[in-house]
């Protein structure tokens, strides 16, 4: 997650006149009076989305526009419709391309070809033909007409500990999550523990290394969209608090941080998760003002304690590149955050209260207290 802090602070050094800079930290929100203001510009929250073991509520008629999914290191494609006939010709075709393909050490690109059951298949194999240190190792599964792919890496050299190989570690965590898979409406939040992603579900009920990184317009609102990142950070990968990180982020601005305006800055906790939030206001590229509220928490080293950020964007460009003027005011604005982000929560089967009475100090997620160097995401390969 601090890779898109980092690009996103780049980008408010290079770009000045551009809202986001609020961008380049999580932040976590201060607690202050909520506003009476009556919106009419925002529909009510009814519609839920399930984000791997997280709920969140958004206005009716939102929906998902774009998703990360990776789970266990290894990367979830978006599930696509497709008869069985033509799944399973695309993996021969693809087996047959693989085969064909000579390799400088081993007979072919192709190193194993797996049927976990009948729907299902796992191929392991070289991306180029000169590789020596990393294979790819991509799942397939159809359930009902629907292609699932899980795509891993598997590093060749060897393990530091016991006899099992690398690649072999990623085919049975390959097996464990193909066995586990199963298709899920986006409106759908399930009943038992595991993972939700764009199209599916993967059950398990222990946390385990999960991440995402997803966006969700905002209905009725073009310019509008809420950002959603969950990734595991060990603590010695924390940075420094998101509010000191915008305050340096201001100074370097100089005279053009007075075009920025800072609607509320502080501390928030939100459900078991204590965080920092910071909401402003400035001008886009296009001299029209738009929002950016961030908050976030970079989590207590635990998986079920991760790093978290959300982000409300407003004014942003259009899928043309043309600047749009936002409809929201800075008190509908701040009613919708208030409401999108109070309804974040750990899905129930999940046991929140277990977070939630937890002893700080034994993992209840809060801001970093001295400056650490940038974080990075977790490798998405055993190697």
């Amino acid at each position: 997650m601090n890779i898109h802090t980092l690009l996103r602070i780049a980008r408010v050094a290079t770009t000045c006149t551009v809202l986001f800079i609020s961008s380049d930290a999580s932040a976590q929100t201060k607690s202050s009076p909520k506003t009476n203001v009556v919106i009419s510009e925002v529909t009510s929250l009814a519609t839920t989305f399930c984000i791997g073991r997280y709920a969140l509520d958004f206005p009716v008629g939102s929906r998902i526009s774009g998703g990360n999914y990776i789970y266990k290191f290894t990367r979830l494609e978006k599930p696509e419709q497709i008869s069985l006939q033509s799944f399973e010709a695309a993996i021969a075709e693809k087996e047959k391309a693989l085969k064909a393909m000579k390799h400088e050490i081993e007979p072919s690109l192709l190193r194993l070809s797996l049927r976990p059951d009948t729907h299902s298949h796992i191929l392991v194999f070289w991306e180029e033909d000169f590789t020596e240190a990393i294979a790819e190792v991509e799942g397939y599964r159809w359930i009902d007409g629907i292609r699932f792919v899980i795509k891993g890496r598997a590093g060749m050299s060897k393990p530091s500990h016991g006899t099992i190989s690398r690649q072999d570690i990623v085919i049975n965590r390959m097996r464990e999550i193909l066995a586990h898979l199963r298709p899920r409406s986006d409106g759908e939040i399930p009943s038992e523990p595991g993972y939700c992603f764009e199209g599916g579900f993967i059950s398990s009920p222990k946390w385990g290394n999960e991440e995402a990184g997803i966006d969700i317009d905002i209905a009725g609102h073009p310019d509008a969209f809420i950002s959603v990142w969950f990734y595991p950070l060990a603590m010695s990968k924390h940075d420094r608090p998101l509010l000191e990180r915008m305050s340096g982020v201001l100074q370097s601005l100089g005279r053009l941080a007075t075009s920025v305006r800072v609607l509320r800055s502080g501390d928030r906790q939100v459900g078991p998760y204590r965080g920092q939030e910071h909401l402003a206001t400035a001008p886009n590229s296009g001299g029209m003002r738009g929002h950016s509220f961030i908050w976030e928490t970079e989590g207590q080293g635990t998986f079920e304690t991760p790093a978290l950020k959300i982000e409300l964007t407003t004014g942003h460009r259009d899928k043309d590149g043309n600047p749009q003027k936002t409809k929201l005011t800075d008190e509908q604005a701040m009613k919708l955050w208030d409401e999108v982000l109070n309804s974040f929560r750990v899905r129930p089967t999940a046991s929140p209260e277990k977070l939630l009475h937890r002893d700080p100090a034994a993992g209840m997620p809060q801001p970093a207290k001295t400056p650490q160097s940038g974080a990075a995401h977790p490798a998405e390969s055993a190697s």
